[in-house]
């Protein structure tokens, strides 16, 4: 069983510098992407032969980083199955206390020791549960780092198929013909005009097709949709992705409106285990996007390890109720 000076030691140690560098990466990425998405709106502009000699220098760079990033990837999939493996120990710990705790109930039920001899045990144990809570949330915020720069903790354990670089247009091709248009298990290209998102942008390979994007109406800029009887709600889509057994094994599309998550049959997303309330939290969307309202639940509800009574949900926010944890994830 992992003592607490041991298990502060290792989550202190876990080197961070690995995560740091893939998101230096991750971002010089997103930047070669953005320009790549733009390149068929300006393509009629200039001469296909440049045109295509951009595109060839985007695509090596972006190939160029993903050859720097793969060995940090690996380096940090080891780093964190020494974390996993820590933090499983920590709440082993935290349940043989809980368990220590009564048997001195018991015990002290029963006759064994008097009542000042049990409020010094029990100060005792409250004492080790206090550290290994302190622990366990240390180490979900070490957890949390890991998950910006990865898809999911699926990828973090067992690794992603290789990053899709889109290839170099031939510069003897003139003119460049239009893409054909992509088959049904395919995104669809975006729009001119229309910037990627965060999901579209990341360094990782994707596990499932973004869905086709539309524009938004000229003149409509990118202000928030308007609400009221007459109004039309435009919001991205979103979902809910499982990270552990506990929350289940399938993504949760979120609807455009109020979603109760809970132990009780009732809910639109039901949780069980321990820490679960009946009504526990909710999930309400409006023109600021998707916000997460906890329901006065007695173990509080955590986004990226932080107990939060309410909070605008972010891509890639980590949402945990009891045991189960979600990423939520737009687009």
């Amino acid at each position: 069983m992992v003592k607490n000076a041991a298990a502060s030691e290792a989550l202190s140690g876990v080197d961070l510098s690995v995560i740091d560098a893939l998101k230096a990466l991750k971002q010089d990425a997103d930047v070669l992407r953005e320009r790549l998405s733009g390149l068929d709106a300006v393509k009629a502009d200039f001469d296909p032969a440049v045109h295509a000699r951009v595109r060839a220098d985007y695509s090596s760079k972006l190939a160029a980083l993903e050859t720097e990033a793969e060995p940090l990837r690996r380096t940090a999939r080891e780093t964190y199955a020494r974390l996993r493996g820590v933090l499983a120990e920590i709440d082993a710990a935290h349940e043989a206390v809980k368990l220590d705790r009564q048997e001195i109930e018991l015990r002290h039920k029963l006759g064994e020791f008097d009542d000042a001899a049990f409020a010094e045990r029990i100060k005792a144990i409250e004492a080790q549960l206090a550290e290994r809570a302190a622990a366990h949330k240390q180490g979900e915020k070490l957890r949390g780092r890991f998950l910006e720069v990865f898809d999911s903790e699926e990828e973090l354990l067992h690794g992603a198929p290789e990053l899709d670089i889109p290839g170099p247009a031939s510069t003897q091709e003139m003119p460049i013909a239009e893409p054909p248009a992509p088959p049904s298990s395919q995104a669809a290209p975006l729009p001119p005009g229309v910037p990627p998102t965060a999901q579209t942008q990341i360094l990782q390979v994707l596990k499932l097709p973004e869905p086709p994007r539309v524009p938004p109406p000229p003149g409509t800029g990118t202000a928030a949709p308007a609400f009221g009887p007459s109004a039309t709600m435009s919001l991205r889509t979103a979902r809910l992705v499982p990270q552990n057994p506990e929350a289940g094994r399938t993504a949760i599309p979120l609807p455009p409106k109020p979603v109760s998550l809970g132990a009780e049959a009732g809910n639109d997303i039901r949780i069980g285990g321990p820490g679960v309330d009946a009504r526990h939290a909710q999930i309400t969307v409006d023109s600021k996007g998707y916000t997460l309202s906890d329901l006065g639940s007695k173990a509080g509800t955590r986004v990226n390890a932080e107990v939060v009574q309410q909070a605008v949900l972010r891509h890639e926010d980590v949402i945990q109720i009891g045991m189960a944890r979600f990423v939520f994830r737009e687009g």
